[in-house]
């Protein structure tokens, strides 16, 4: 053999070498990841955020007009029905009321000296009218004491009139006074304080706004093709960013009624019976709304059910993928609930990039035959 056949051989063999390697790596079986179906609950849910809100809120202030003598609460603080918010300085009446109660002690006082007077004067006539009965004075003694009695008398009833008009006049400033006081209409929290002490008021201006947190609602906006999934009832999960760790159950109470069409969303109304003491008015809250649970379902990772088009998965048959249709049952992110396959089934777990016909070799627990997870 001449040296350029030779040449030619080994060129020739080294040809077969490569198209035999390419031909190895093209055939060889891709090593893919698979896994059975397994039973478990796959909840389907809603999310949206809103907040937390107050369904009864009151602005509150003083009825009279004066100048803000102090402040007894501020943002935040939770008070119970009557308690003292803040107190209005009203000058003029409080002088004025001052005045009327001294006039009331002193009436007072009078009105019991001209008692103890009268009773005095009383027993000085029955005196004289039973000597008088038997002759021992002369009538001119009786008479005085007759007249006594009654001066005493008249001036006993003038200070009861005088005491009655006292009265009346401090029953007519201290309403008046009273309204120099601000107290809560209900238990609730502060949320907004609108002045400061020292601050010239008139009647009826707002000095604080108070919350009723014993009634409250969650409103939450969703987009509208969410409409057909969701019913009043539903349960749900509500979460305060601000408290990841401590979540409270809620109940979808109302949908709607009207839809946003600019934007496209409507508005839901969740409530809770359970409501963390943390809870704020306005507080940001993520609820998860319960739209459909499939209970024992079979399920398979979303990854591995293909939704474009006619739900299906890849399944391993003969060491070859066979693209195979399934019915969604249910579905959330991380799992779909599925019925038409075997539960023996073995799945590839990402169906993404992988193609019908493709030759496989399984790799996983479910392909070695270990119990599915």
């Amino acid at each position: 053999m001449t040296p350029r056949q030779k040449k030619r051989l080994s060129v020739a063999a080294g040809a077969l070498l490569i198209v035999g390697a390419i031909t190895f790596v093209v055939l060889r079986p891709a090593e893919l990841a698979v896994i059975k179906p397994v039973n478990r609950d796959v909840v389907e849910v809603v999310v949206a955020s809103g907040t937390l809100r107050a369904v009864r809120q009151s602005m509150v202030g003083a009825e009279s007009s004066g100048v803000v003598e102090s402040l007894e609460v501020t943002e935040g603080v939770r008070v119970q029905k009557g308690d003292l918010l803040g107190r209005l300085r009203l000058g003029e009446t409080d002088a004025r009321l001052a005045g009327g109660l001294a006039a009331l002690r002193a009436a007072e006082t009078t009105l019991r000296g001209e008692e103890l007077q009268l009773d005095q004067t009383s027993r000085e006539l029955r005196r004289a009218r039973d000597l008088a009965a038997r002759k021992l004075v002369p009538v001119a003694e009786l008479d005085d004491a007759e007249s006594a009695f009654s001066v005493q008398q008249a001036n006993t009833d003038a200070a009861r009139a005088r005491l009655a008009e006292a009265r009346a006049q401090v029953d007519q400033i201290r309403p008046e006074f009273g309204k120099r006081e601000v107290r809560a209409p209900f238990s609730g929290v502060v949320i907004e304080r609108m002045i400061e002490p020292g601050t010239a008021v008139s009647a009826g201006t707002a000095w604080f706004t108070i919350a009723e947190m014993s009634a409250t609602e969650i409103y939450v906006e969703t987009d509208e093709n969410n409409l057909g999934k969701l019913e009043v009832g539903q349960p749900a999960i509500a979460v305060a960013p601000a408290y990841p760790d401590q979540p409270f159950s809620a109940r979808l109470t109302q949908i709607g009624p009207n839809v946003d069409s600019e934007r496209g969303v409507v508005g839901l109304r969740l409530t809770t019976d359970n409501l963390p003491g943390f809870a704020l008015p306005n507080m940001t809250i993520d609820v998860n709304i319960e739209v459909k649970r499939s209970a024992n379902a079979l399920a398979l990772p979303s990854s591995a059910v293909s939704l474009r088009g006619q739900p299906s998965i890849l399944a391993v048959s003969d060491g070859r993928l066979e693209r195979r249709r399934v019915e969604i049952l249910g579905s959330n992110p991380e799992w779909v609930a599925v019925a038409g396959i075997d539960p023996e089934t073995l799945v590839l777990r990402e169906a993404r990039g992988a193609r019908q016909g493709q030759r496989v070799r399984p790799l996983g627990a479910a392909a070695s035959g270990a119990a599915r997870p």
